[in-house]
């Protein structure tokens, strides 16, 4: 059961319902708190809409994106100051604009005798604000709406591509970096390869130990290779970071991906905590073709099914054979992905017919 094909991609509905997320809390914040201490419906209009416009730019085009990394990995309460200070500039600039663009020019400094009392006010809803918003991206919005709307209350088949990452030789990089260095370096690599995964469309279904399990729609993944573009940038990612790497951990992380697509079963689960989960041999495939990357010694090994759906269009994929996989009765075509992380790839020449490799399980 193909899903029917979308005009809008799903990442950008996902930034669409960021930008309109983040301009309908502090539209609705600005509001008030110029009504409250204004008492103008037209002023609180006028800032409603420049203060919920330029949260909602900020957030999507510099927060979310790769200028604002050093935003989103910064403590909590350092970040949530930051953002808080931009928030009560922005208000201020929005009370000069409002009296520009009405002409009452002369009163504006009738507003600036208010803004004592107007500033905590914007202060106090700013931090509600952000802690909202950032609630709503660490749950998902996807997911979130989905558990509201009770979309997976009952289980539901649908077909999905899925990505499995593990980084290569982590029980070697704990014993020579340490406990809290290798945390430190699995949090690092974490958070850098998760952008890339969601700007292609993808969700983070499951962070891992040292890897994670990533998930797209069937009809998002295949359309214009997303799923092979999600990958090239996830390893173009940490490329960019080697320098940070080298220079905090004295190593950068290499890691392997697996990727398999078919039906699975998605339903909600869970009661105090609750959470959608995905279940079905799918997933079992998809964690033996990341067990088939390490077998080959490759980057990147992806599943007939999947290969056969990109077509014969992309040239970096190269069939490897068809391999007996435990806990699957029919052997699975497996092939090699080769990634482009923005540099040239270079890799010995391989025989023609590569030897058979059982996956372990």
């Amino acid at each position: 059961m193909k899903l029917a094909p979308s005009h809008v991609s799903i990442s950008t509905r996902r930034k669409l319902s960021s930008i309109l997320l983040a301009v309908t809390i502090f539209a609705l914040l600005a509001g008030l708190t110029s009504f409250a201490t204004r008492g103008s419906v037209v002023y609180a209009i006028i800032d409603s809409i420049l203060v919920g416009t330029g949260v909602g730019l900020f957030e999507q085009f510099y927060v979310q994106s790769l200028r604002g990394r050093w935003l989103r990995s910064m403590h909590p309460l350092l970040s949530i100051s930051i953002y808080t200070a931009f928030v009560a500039v922005l208000f201020v600039v929005a009370v000069h604009l409002s009296h520009l663009l009405t002409g009452q020019l002369d009163t504006l400094s009738r507003a600036y005798r208010r803004l004592p009392f107007a500033l905590p006010l914007v202060i106090a809803f700013s931090v509600i604000g952000i802690v909202v918003m950032r609630t709503v991206h660490f749950i998902g919005i996807d997911t979130l709406f989905h558990l509201m709307i009770g979309t997976y209350h009952r289980p539901v088949i649908e077909e999905k591509v899925l990505l499995f990452l593990d980084i290569n030789d982590s029980t070697g990089l704990a014993e020579r970096l340490g406990a809290v260095q290798i945390k430190s370096l699995v949090g690092k690599f974490l958070f850098d390869i998760s952008k890339p995964i969601t700007d292609y469309g993808g969700e983070i279904y499951l962070y891992k130990g040292d890897g994670l399990i990533a998930l797209w729609n069937w009809t998002e993944a295949i359309r214009g290779n997303r799923i092979l573009r999600a990958i090239d940038a996830v390893f173009a990612s940490v490329r960019r970071e080697q320098g940070a790497y080298q220079r905090q951990f004295g190593v950068v992380p290499r890691f392997r991906v697996g990727v398999h697509g078919g039906e699975v079963v998605v339903s909600e689960q869970g009661d105090t905590k609750r959470a959608i989960g995905v279940y079905g041999s799918t997933i079992n495939i998809a964690a033996r073709m990341e067990e088939a990357a390490k077998a080959h010694n490759i980057a990147c090994a992806i599943s007939g099914d999947v290969a056969a759906a990109l077509g014969d269009g992309e040239p970096r994929l190269r069939p490897l054979g068809d391999e007996q996989v435990k806990g699957i009765s029919a052997e699975i075509p497996i092939f090699e992905y080769r990634v482009d992380d923005g540099r040239t790839l270079e890799r010995p020449a391989r025989a023609e017919s590569p030897p058979r490799v059982e996956i372990p399980v």
